[in-house]
Parts: structure tokens; sequence; C-alpha cells
């Protein structure tokens, strides 16, 4: 339980689409992939509260993006982890992760931010995580894995750049 929150866990050998499919969701809505350019893989969250929704869709030039949106927590972090991994294994090409939406993200979350990039490196698999907002950035920079986890733009943001302010300490 986190937050007040209680999550169970999925069943073993559940893929992603599976453990995170909400309730009244039909067996095709919750094995169904991103296995076809356009194609959108929408996923509820479990929970009323709606703590993470995550989302994937490739587009007609074969971009998977993935949209995590929510709060990255020790309450959601294995189910989302489980999620990106599945569409890394079932995509070939570059997988985009739009952090856009994530509200919250806690040392539970970032660790599974890294468990991600870390499983894209072993797969061979290039992994973009995008537009995080400037406190997901700032997290990413005091934790010391901002140049690993975003492309060196975004990092170079998080670093600060002339004129910002901002220095790296």
């Amino acid at each position: 339980m986190a937050n007040g929150r209680s999550h169970a866990p999925a069943g073993r050998g559940a893929t992603a689409a599976q453990a995170t499919a909400g309730r009244g969701a039909t067996a095709a809505q919750a094995t169904a992939g991103p296995a076809v350019p356009g194609d959108a893989m929408a996923v509820p969250a479990d929970e009323p509260d709606d703590l993470i929704r995550l989302s994937c869709r490739v587009s007609a030039d074969g971009l998977a993006e993935v949209s995590i949106r929510g709060e990255l927590d020790l309450a959601t972090a294995d189910r989302t982890v489980r999620f990106v991994k599945d569409v890394i294994d079932q995509h070939e090409g570059t997988v985009s992760a739009d952090l856009s939406g994530m509200t919250f993200c806690d040392a539970c979350g970032l660790g599974a931010l890294i468990r991600i990039a870390a499983h894209a490196e072993r797969a061979g698999r290039a992994l973009e995580f995008t537009k995080p907002s400037r406190a997901i950035t700032r997290i990413m920079r005091i934790a010391g894995v901002d140049e690993r986890l975003l492309v060196p733009a975004l990092a170079g943001l998080a670093a600060g750049t002339p004129g910002s302010g901002a220095e790296r300490g």
C-alpha cells in the first residue's frame, strides 16, 4: 500500500497489457498490442483514482510512442516497467516515452525509468524519454541520471544553459 492506496500485483507471466487492463476490459483489449502503424493501445489504470495511465501508439513512420501519465512511484513502477518492456520487445524501431503527463516521480519511479532504459540497451533498441516536466528533469539531474535518460538537448537544459542561472553542481 502506498499513498493510502493498495495495488494487487499482476500474476506471473502476464503481459503488461494484461497486468494493467482495467475493470471491464475485454480480453482483446487487454492483450492487443501496437503491432500495426497507427494502432493504439490504451490501457486504463486498475484503480478508480487512475494513478497511472499507460498507452502506446505506433505512427505511420514506425515510431512507437509510449505515454506515461500520472504518478510513477512504488505503487505503479513495476506495472510501468512491464508495459514499456513489452513495447520495446514487440517493436523493432525507436521507442519514444512521453513523460509530459507524469505528475509525480519518486525514487522508485526513477528506478523504473532506469530499468526501462537498461532493458532497451540490452535489447539493442533505441529509447528516448521525451517531454519531462522541469520537476522530473530536476529529479533526474539531482540523481545524476539525466545524461543517461534524456536526449542530449534535454539533459543540457537540466544542467542549465547560458543565461538560465542554473549550474550543474
